[in-house]
């Protein structure tokens, strides 16, 4: 059987394939502004984004069974998080004034938590509003303080401030990811469609 087949492609929800061009759509613009590196770095987050959802994971036995059930449309998120960061890194965004560093935080939070929360109720289990905010919110303040040690690694990081307002920011819309997926919206819960 090929690695990809025509029903594979059928699979993946509209958003993704949305969010894909306008990934694309964002290298061609970095480009034309003559930010050349920028543009090469979103062509390759476009190559790792279209790694990391195009196989076709419902028949990929290797994996474990809560990444194959999950829904689908929830691959337009890591898709989506790199659309709203790229212009922070490709144009000096997030050196700028104003509060783009904190909707990136907070945007992606939300994204990070909407998974979470999916890969939780692939199995059915209920799981009240209050369990899935509490649950998100560990998860959500262990990837900020995750992120922020990242960045102090690698010298990306800010002042103090910037880092305790990035972790409550990311843990937040954790959290509010995680109630969202928890409302039960059939979008969010539906497992993806089993292979034929």
């Amino acid at each position: 059987m090929p690695l990809l087949t025509r029903r594979d492609i059928g699979r993946h929800h509209g958003l993704t394939w949305i969010c894909l061009a306008a990934l694309a759509g964002m290298a061609g613009w970095l480009w034309w502004l003559g930010q050349d590196g920028a543009a090469l770095g979103t062509v390759a987050a476009l190559a790792g984004c279209l790694g990391l959802v195009l196989p076709p994971r419902e028949r990929m036995a290797a994996l474990p069974a809560r990444l194959r059930a999950l829904p689908r449309i929830l691959d337009a998120t890591p898709v989506l998080a790199t659309l709203t960061s790229t212009p922070g890194y490709g144009l000096g965004w997030f050196y700028q004034p104003g509060p783009y560093d904190e909707v990136v935080h907070l945007v992606n939070g939300i994204l990070a938590g909407l998974v979470f929360a999916a890969l939780l109720q692939v199995d059915g289990e209920t799981r009240g509003p209050r369990r899935l905010a509490w649950l998100g919110g560990i998860f959500g303040l262990a990837l900020g303080v995750g992120w922020e040690v990242f960045e102090a690694l690698t010298g990306l990081i800010g002042d103090w401030t910037d880092t305790w307002t990035d972790v409550v920011l990311t843990t937040g819309g954790a959290v509010l990811g995680a109630v969202l997926a928890g409302w039960r919206f059939s979008v969010f819960t539906r497992p993806a469609r089993a292979p034929r």
